[in-house]
């Protein structure tokens, strides 16, 4: 990204801090991600199990965080969020490492290979029941931050709960709402969470 649009989308970040209109976090969105729509697709095509969806998500999940510590913190917009987007691909990559890594280990018939699965199976069962707990925690938590939210904020919690591949663009799509929409309620989401108590408020949405 040249010095001129870095400028331009940094400038339109103070003006969202500003005026705080949807129309102006709209373009923000597609300005930026016709900036890292080359990125996103490289990227795509050359990671092994991924695909399109799981880029945007990256993407989408930086551009949220990202708005919302600048909206507090001040700063570079760009340089922070190229900072978070990276970091979570590197993330993702790690997951696929490690998922990569236990299917060499199914894939394997010798006796210590049989051995490893059985106890990753056993260490998979107590894993799971270990998450079903904190689903329900974190299902408790976000009942009570939509606690006399509108119909809305409402819709788009649980829709982002139960899509399989939860975006604001595909959340937008579902619900037929313009994605800033979308955006913006995640943030005032944000905005009645404690993450010094709870962590990310974006892992209780993602991990369910």
């Amino acid at each position: 990204m040249n010095e001129l649009k870095k400028l331009n989308i940094n400038n339109l970040v103070e003006k969202y801090i500003d005026e705080k209109g949807e129309g102006i976090l709209s373009k923000l969105y597609r300005d930026l991600l016709a900036e890292y729509r080359p990125k996103l697709d490289y990227w795509s095509k050359s990671t092994s199990m991924a695909n399109e969806h799981d880029m945007l998500e990256l993407f989408d999940d930086g551009f949220i965080s990202a708005v919302n510590d600048i909206t507090v913190n001040g700063g570079d917009f760009v340089k922070l969020f190229h900072l978070k987007l990276t970091r979570r691909y590197n993330s993702l990559l790690r997951k696929l490492t490690k998922r990569r890594s236990f299917e060499v280990y199914e894939s394997a018939t010798d006796d210590e290979a049989a051995t490893s699965r059985f106890e990753i199976a056993d260490e998979f069962n107590l894993e799971a029941h270990v998450t079903a707990k904190k689903k329900a925690d974190q299902l408790a938590l976000i009942d009570s931050l939509l606690n006399g939210a509108d119909e809305v904020t409402t819709a788009i919690v649980k829709a982002f709960l139960e899509h399989p591949k939860p975006t604001a663009t595909a959340i937008a799509k579902e619900l037929g709402v313009h994605h800033s929409k979308v955006l913006r309620t995640l943030n005032r989401l944000a905005g009645k969470f404690n993450s010094k108590q709870h962590g990310d408020y974006r892992d209780y949405l993602v991990a369910l």
